[in-house]
């Protein structure tokens, strides 16, 4: 950040290290920065949502993450964050009336055996039992029951003796305390299995062959690596093994891990699953390397500062895509084609702000430009391509002579290209504000940024001139080369309008 303090990205990415480092004061700071630069950014709320519920602040956490959603009603991670808060807190509403109405003593009782119940549905299938007792309203949300299985509900008071055993992971026995309840219902509470009743290849995923790694089940009752699902599911929306239709399976997007299968591979495979997760960590290193390996999405040209939305919908670019967000880089290049070499020599990276998934798998991502590159050496991963790069910035110019002209270059340049899009027609004056936003003003320090003035990248965005000459232009690391390149562009066409 001393060298490049206007870096947004650099700010969130300082907010979430003090956020796990538990200084959340600070944390906030630097998001409000950012919201003050870009008040219009959907996850930056999210994200300042997320340090203040973790800082215990629930109510100002819900807000943030429902501002969110008035920005992107689509945002998925918003959206279950504000369900959790909901749930949890219209379930301490009922066991408040519920309290109050009945006296605390029963409700000790019966909390316990039907709290998690009440919880898991959500209380939308339950019944309204309105009634007055005491001058109080009681809202009874329990589920209808036969007199049998309330009674089952009601909680013993057991003995030390009585009281249930579980298993530890690590083996051990213990004993429930009177109240106290374990993560799961089916824990694991039938001994030790002997060890040679255990076999690896039981618990292998059919699609990599290896240990499952954060297994999901399909509604048809197939169990695979969910990173190897999601992959199949890129090509078509099937089971692998069944090839039954799982198109409502995708657009719900909701992996759920299944627990008992993990429970087992835990207690019974426990070195297999360090050898498993040591590998995933050095695969999730590789892909988040930003100079080795880099993806790069072959499209269309994207400069610094300048939003770029996609329309993902190749399988290679969906695994791009999620990678980028698996990692938490959430960066990758971009490169027009290039007939010889597949791509060109030189691009920009793009940043990813937010993604929208369809329910076909197909998703909308909303990215902005960020670094511009030089492509080193090509390369490919899993059917897109990569390269290795270094990252291009402008050559600063310390003569103050130099500098003076460049600055008058700089300013001329600029009322062109503000003159030039006045004398547009409204209707395509109307069509780039819409897609492009506003031409960024002039800034006073010309060389603080290490691309330049933004709207430079903004003016190259808008006019329609061939891509190899904006390339061209992208490559350039002196402004004062990159200014004299737009005004040709911009005298050429300010004849065209004069005509």
């Amino acid at each position: 950040l001393s060298s490049d303090s206007g870096d947004l990205m650099l700010r969130i990415y300082r907010a979430e290290s003090y956020a796990g480092l538990r200084e959340y004061k600070t944390a906030i700071e630097d998001l409000n920065f950012v919201i003050s630069k870009m008040p219009n950014w959907p996850e930056v709320y999210f994200r300042k949502g997320k340090v203040l519920q973790d800082s215990g602040f629930v109510g100002d956490a819900l807000q943030l993450f429902l501002q969110c959603l008035a920005l992107d009603e689509d945002f998925l991670p918003a959206k279950l964050e504000v369900e959790k808060i909901c749930v949890t807190l219209l379930s301490k509403v009922q066991f408040i009336l519920l309290f109050q109405s009945l006296g605390g003593s029963e409700v000790l009782e019966r909390v316990s055996g039907s709290l998690n119940r009440a919880q898991s549905a959500h209380a939308l299938n339950s019944t309204e039992d309105l009634t007055k007792e005491n001058g109080l309203k009681r809202v009874s949300s329990e589920p209808l029951l036969s007199s049998q299985e309330k009674g089952v509900l009601l909680k013993r008071k057991l003995s030390f003796s009585e009281q249930d055993t579980v298993v530890c992971e690590d083996g051990r026995s213990k004993h429930k305390k009177q109240g106290e309840c374990t993560k799961r219902d089916m824990t694991l509470a039938f001994g030790t299995i002997p060890g040679d009743l255990i076999d690896v290849s039981d618990f292998e995923c059919s699609l990599c062959m290896r240990l499952f790694f954060e297994p999901v089940t399909t509604p048809c009752g197939h169990t695979f690596c969910k990173g190897c699902l999601e992959r199949c599911l890129d090509h078509a929306p099937q089971c692998p093994l069944c090839k039954e239709s799982l198109k409502e399976y995708l657009a719900s997007r909701k992996y759920s891990i299944t627990e008992l299968l993990e429970e087992l591979i835990m207690k019974y495979l426990s070195d297999e699953l360090y050898e498993r997760r040591r590998i995933h960590a050095e695969e999730t290193a590789e892909h988040s390397n930003l100079t080795k390996n880099v993806p790069i999405f072959v499209c269309t040209m994207a400069y610094p500062t300048v939003p770029c939305p996609l329309h993902v919908f190749e399988p290679r670019y969906r695994l791009m895509i999620r990678r980028s967000m698996e990692t938490g880089t959430k960066q990758f290049g971009m490169c027009i084609s290039d007939s010889q070499n597949g791509f060109a020599d030189y691009g920009c990276m793009l940043q990813i702000r937010n993604v929208h998934f369809l329910p076909d798998g197909r998703s909308v991502v909303d990215t902005v430009g960020g670094k511009r590159f030089r492509v080193l050496q090509r390369g490919m991963k899993d059917g897109y391509c990569t390269a290795d790069i270094e990252y291009l910035e402008d050559v600063k110019v310390s003569d103050e002579e130099e500098l003076k002209k460049l600055r008058e270059l700089h300013n001329f340049v600029y009322n062109q290209a503000c003159s030039w899009f006045q004398n547009l027609r409204n209707k395509f004056r109307t069509q780039i504000l819409q897609h492009f936003g506003p031409m960024p003003d002039r800034e006073e320090n010309i060389q603080a940024m290490p691309n330049g003035p933004a709207w430079c990248w903004w003016l190259l965005a808008v006019l329609p001139v061939d891509p190899r000459y904006q390339l061209s232009v992208l490559s350039k690391m002196s402004l004062k080369d990159r200014l004299i390149k737009i005004q040709h562009i911009l005298t050429y066409f300010s004849r065209e309008q004069s005509k």
